[in-house]
């Protein structure tokens, strides 16, 4: 078996600006990584003044076909759409040969 195909550019239709902690509790200066995708969730949230949290997903970016890709640590800000997220967690996918296949952000 040989590596998995790129996600398509059809699929990665947003730009984001990604800033890493700078270890002095802010952030360094923005990277932009281009042709992502935003996979926006929606949950309810027990709270008087709302019912459902808009602000969580997941971004997927690419090894190959997402310009400045990067292993985003965790506690980074990224921003999509003129919104701001908390990425929360960096899921690495490999292919069947052991190399990055794409990352997967979980954000809020």
């Amino acid at each position: 078996m040989g590596s998995l195909r790129p996600i398509p550019l059809r699929l990665l239709a947003e730009d984001a600006v990604v800033r890493v902690p700078d270890g002095e509790d802010g952030y360094a200066e923005g990277v932009a990584v281009s042709h992502v995708r935003f996979a926006r969730t929606q949950s309810v949230v027990d709270d008087g003044h709302r019912s459902a949290d808009a602000g969580n997903g997941k971004v997927y970016v690419d090894a190959l076909n997402s310009d400045g890709a990067f292993e985003v640590p965790a506690g980074s800000r990224i921003y999509i759409g003129g919104h701001s997220y908390l990425v929360a967690e960096c899921r690495r996918c490999e292919d069947f040969n052991g190399h990055v296949h794409h990352w997967e952000l979980v954000v809020r």
